[in-house]
């Protein structure tokens, strides 16, 4: 998981120079076994809609949990807390199921620049939700600060046309393990910082 492309959390995606270069957030990834299915939905619903723009390889497909922030430069003692928050958290795996795409608004036209506008698949609420809001309380248990709202989501593309929400056939993953990432914004690479397993019978 060393190079991945960016997640989606509500926040524009940055120029090619970001102020704070340096993203941390906790996210869901797909296994290996997984990747495939998602990756025929992908091509399948950007074929459909025309969309034409970035794809997030498979490898790269994942829900973003909680966003830990953007830093200039990522301190110590940010991830050592992130790290304490990330241990404090306990839950059963759980299955994530999708049964909608849409276009998230994204960031504006500007400057002479198209908007560019995430293209993601919509997860049920339900576990996926409460392990958020335990990540969530343990973050701010830790002197992190965190993010009240969440959409569950699983971005596929970025590009300039907006698609309305619309159904498609269900589909779904097991959560087993959610991980601390650092990403080097600007550069598509990926540190995993931490992974810690939810608990199977």
């Amino acid at each position: 998981m060393s190079r991945q492309q960016e997640f989606d959390f509500g926040v524009p995606i940055p120029p090619l120079q970001p102020k704070r270069p340096d993203r941390v957030f906790f996210a869901l990834f797909l296994q290996a076994k997984d990747r495939a299915g998602f990756w025929s939905v992908q091509r399948h619903l950007c074929d459909l809609n025309g969309i034409t723009g970035s794809r997030l390889l498979k490898e790269r497909f994942h829900v973003s949990q909680q966003h830990v922030g953007d830093y200039k430069r990522l301190r110590s003692k940010i991830e050592f807390a992130a790290k304490l928050a990330g241990r404090l958290v306990e839950m059963p795996a759980f299955e994530v199921t999708f049964r909608h795409a849409v276009s998230f608004p994204g960031r504006p036209a500007a400057k002479g620049r198209p908007p560019w506008r995430p293209f993601v698949l919509l997860a049920d609420d339900g576990p996926v939700c409460e392990l958020s809001r335990l990540i969530r309380s343990a973050m701010k248990a830790n002197g992190l600060k965190s993010a009240d709202h969440f959409v569950p989501h699983m971005t596929l593309a970025y590009d300039e046309r907006f698609v309305p929400k619309q159904p498609i056939d269900p589909i779904s993953f097991l959560a087993t393990e959610f991980h601390l990432i650092h990403s080097l914004r600007g550069r598509t690479i990926y540190i995993d910082l931490g992974c810690w397993p939810l608990m199977t019978t």
